[in-house]
């Protein structure tokens, strides 16, 4: 096959959601985003206290958001956690005056089951937001949010925004622009999936040879960034991968570009974090010529705050590209996760 039959076939892939995502989002828009406003609603309106945000590998880093909308607008506690921490903290503060909200593709990935099932041991409330309904913690969760759709970071992703920014306009807080160019979003995604291939070739081509990637992102983008280090291109594109805060570079990594040269991508947001950003790529361009940059300002002026929506799609086609271009072409082929190897537990499945 040549490899631009690989890339029709990638299309196909449970990995590559790009090509769906535009209408699956405009669908799960359309049909939860009302469902999900009016549970945060009716939570926040029986006192809530605290709002933990748990999950694993790509699970984890599409709840981060929804931390950050919180810390940003409400005065409501929140903490982020992978989903072994809370039971290995034993967390005195997960209790009946809390909300726990879980993310799991499947629904069914161990470690995230267990802190769901010690939450609700605990007296928390819990949310499980799942590919299906029927999956083992969409069961067990005190309310359900299936999107029903390979989308797995950015449907979860626009449920934690939808929660987080109706607290915040329930204490009064101006999030309405937000909320509405959020569903501006779908149509960011679709132009972006058409545009951003041959940029995305180009550069997968460029480096193919290359073993490692630092990833550095900051501010909305810190969960996309570590999402593509660690959960993409070590999973799926089989490098190694490291994922660094923009500003925590100049705090001690930055030495190692006296002796080596990764390939750095740098998400650069619109936000407070884009000066320190520029800051950075201006140093490591000093001696290190193997830099990309993902800027949000290129993919139209929405809110500061949605810029992992767009970001997440030019990354996505990069590594489409650096994955066929390495050999690797059955996209949801794991070698270790999903087949039984790390997984422990009656109805788990995952890792």
């Amino acid at each position: 096959m040549q490899l631009e039959e690989y890339v029709e076939k990638a299309k196909k892939s449970g990995l590559f959601t790009a090509p769906i995502l535009e209408q699956d989002l405009s669908r799960f828009l359309k049909e939860k985003a009302k469902v999900i406003q009016s549970l945060a609603r009716e939570l926040y309106s029986k006192g809530l206290k605290h709002v933990f945000w748990i999950g694993s590998g790509n699970s984890w880093c599409n709840l981060y958001l929804g931390k950050y909308l919180l810390d940003r607008f409400t005065d409501i506690p929140s903490d982020y956690f992978t989903s072994y921490e809370p039971i290995w903290r034993q967390l005195l503060r997960l209790n009946q005056d809390s909300v726990a909200i879980f993310a799991s593709y499947s629904g069914n990935t161990e470690d995230t089951v267990e802190s769901l099932r010690y939450a609700k041991k605990r007296g928390a409330k819990t949310i499980a937001i799942v590919n299906k309904e029927d999956s083992l913690m969409g069961k067990e969760a005190d309310y359900v949010i299936p999107f029903n759709s390979t989308g797995l970071y950015v449907l979860p992703l626009a449920t934690a925004y939808l929660f987080s920014l109706e607290i915040a306009k329930m204490e009064g807080k101006p999030v309405e622009g937000i909320i509405e160019e959020l569903f501006s979003v779908p149509q960011i995604l679709g132009k972006a999936y058409r545009d951003d291939e041959a940029r995305a070739r180009e550069l997968a081509t460029k480096y193919k040879d290359e073993d490692m990637f630092y990833v550095l992102s900051s501010g909305p983008l810190y969960g996309l960034g570590y999402k593509f280090a660690v959960t993409v291109f070590m999973e799926n594109i089989r490098v190694n991968g490291s994922f660094i805060e923009t500003s925590e570079f100049r705090h001690g990594p930055v030495e190692m570009l006296d002796r080596k040269k990764p390939v750095m991508v740098f998400l650069k947001g619109t936000d407070e974090s884009r000066e320190m950003t520029d800051r950075v790529i201006d140093l490591v361009k000093t001696v290190n010529e193997k830099v990309i940059v993902y800027d949000y300002a290129d993919y139209g002026h929405l809110h500061p705050l949605l810029s992992p929506f767009a970001l997440m799609v030019p990354l996505q086609w990069f590594a489409v590209y650096s994955a066929l271009l390495r050999g690797i072409t059955d996209l949801d082929k794991r070698v270790f996760m999903g087949h039984g190897k790390m997984a422990r537990g009656q109805g788990v499945t995952w890792p």
